[in-house]
């Protein structure tokens, strides 16, 4: 998702801001900012609407790149990695981020239990065509402890390895559903923060 000030309204308020030393982008890349940070907060509100994470997991997902004088844009970006499955798991304790895991925790009598979306009910994880009996927790090397949802592959993978890690939607995917009616009202609010720049900068602030 990218920010940026409309080039028109810009040229209007540019003779008024003219005694002002930068003052038209002052107050372009303020508002661009500020407007950068409200769409990540109602990116996360509505990604959630769609998957089940924590607002704080998601939020460190939704990195800013901010604006600056000379490069008037501001970009809101995700990782286009799919998330490990084991985030979406009913269990708090693989799901989270509280315990790093020596050795992976008991499968239970259950199963593996998995719960993407925030409604509906959880489901019981058996794992696909590609693997050879039941899905089960590995701790992955070099991720302090994170524990996965993998299965032992009937026949060794394309970029070779007998295990395979199941991962579930990236949020890549789910902001890109998102960010257009995001998008929609951060028009709005980013000409409503220009508008409040462009006056901040002529009381002198």
């Amino acid at each position: 998702m990218e920010v940026q000030v409309d080039r028109t309204s810009l040229q209007e308020v540019k003779a008024l801001l003219a005694r002002f030393s930068n003052g038209a982008a002052r107050a372009r890349m303020r508002a661009t900012n500020k407007t950068a940070k409200k769409a990540r907060t109602e990116s996360s509100k509505e990604i959630r609407k769609q998957v089940r994470l924590s607002a704080a997991y998601v939020k460190s997902l939704l990195a800013i790149s901010d604006a600056s004088i000379r490069n008037p844009q501001a970009k809101v970006s995700t990782p286009t990695r799919g998330l490990l499955l084991s985030r979406f798991s009913t269990d708090t304790m693989v799901s989270g981020d509280k315990v790093g895991w020596l050795k992976p925790p008991a499968i239970p009598s259950r199963g593996l239990r998995v719960k993407v979306k925030p409604t509906g009910g959880a489901k019981v994880f058996s794992g696909d065509d590609e693997i050879e009996g039941k899905p089960f927790y590995m701790v992955l090397p070099g991720t302090e402890g994170r524990v996965a949802i993998v299965g032992r592959r009937a026949r060794t993978g394309t970029q070779g390895g007998k295990i395979k890690v199941f991962y579930g939607p990236s949020l890549s995917q789910v902001f890109t559903d998102v960010k257009e009616t995001v998008g929609e009202d951060m028009a709005l609010y980013q000409m409503q923060q220009f508008e409040k720049e462009i006056d901040a900068i002529l009381r002198g602030y």
